[in-house]
């Protein structure tokens, strides 16, 4: 058999994904990523004392009923994530301090 490698740009949620379903079809991969770790959009770092947040806030495929849940659990243990729920995931306000949404 022929190796078969894929070398994919940014370990995001994106490239890490598709590492593992590569993998998983026989493909060797080979990850490059510009920052010292990966998660791209599902990570966090620190700069001048604060901690900025760069976290998917909004994560669809969350809920076993959903039919994006079953995706994610093939690459993680989806009953092992803690998921937060929020009533509300934004509001705007206007200058007069009244909700826009």
């Amino acid at each position: 058999m022929v190796n078969r490698k894929v070398i994919i740009i940014g370990a995001g949620i994106a490239g890490l994904s598709a590492g593992c379903y590569l993998q998983l079809n026989g493909y060797d991969t080979e990850i490059f990523e510009l920052h010292t770790k990966p998660g791209g959009l599902c990570t966090w770092w620190e700069r001048k004392g604060y901690t900025i947040d760069g976290c998917i806030h909004w994560w669809v495929g969350s809920r076993p009923s959903v039919n994006y849940y079953q995706f994610w659990n093939e690459l993680i243990d989806m009953k092992k994530m803690e998921v937060i729920d929020y009533d509300a995931y934004c509001s705007l306000e206007d200058e007069n301090g009244n909700f826009i949404l």
